[in-house]
């Protein structure tokens, strides 16, 4: 039996009902905030990589046994990501944000109500913390072992996965 494991960062594309395509639908609609610049880094996939990555391991031998890591070597911050979407979206670039400190606040504050009615809000500490904080990931071994590299740039995918 061949197997692989195939670990994929956040993967996105059109039609895919993720964090991104949401933060894409509130962005269009003007109700997302603009980020502030923490200098994190987010690891991304399109999903024609996934599906290319995942037909080079089922016909190379060489990957029996092995674990990869599917990322794009783009690897924006929660910033950038939201600044390429608006780009995507044909929408002026921002210039100012919203403090790290206010969102931190707020992000307390809806941890307290999550806690008070025992129900999810769509924006706590944890959803802050996916925004503002790194998840980044290294590609290297597959692109090392087999040749694959991620081949949709962010601002390609971004554009085909908002349907522009």
């Amino acid at each position: 039996m061949h197997v692989v494991n195939l670990r994929l960062a956040m993967v996105y594309g059109a039609g895919g009902r993720g964090n991104l395509e949401r933060m894409g639908r509130l962005v269009r609609r003007g109700l997302f905030p603009p980020l502030p610049e923490t200098g994190n880094h987010r690891s991304l996939v399109h999903v024609d990589d996934v599906v290319a990555a995942m037909q080079l391991v089922a016909a190379d031998e060489k990957a029996n046994g092995r674990t990869y890591i599917l990322a794009s070597l783009e690897a924006p911050s929660g910033r950038a990501l939201y600044d390429a979407l608006r780009a995507a979206l044909g929408m002026q670039q921002c210039t100012w944000s919203v403090p790290e400190s206010m969102l931190r606040v707020a992000a307390r504050c809806a941890d307290g109500v999550e806690t008070a009615v025992r129900r999810r809000l769509p924006f706590d500490s944890e959803v802050l913390g996916r925004l503002l904080d790194s998840a980044w990931y290294s590609p290297a071994r597959i692109e090392r072992e087999l040749g694959w590299r991620a081949r949709v740039s962010l601002a390609e995918g971004l554009a085909e996965m908002l349907g522009r």
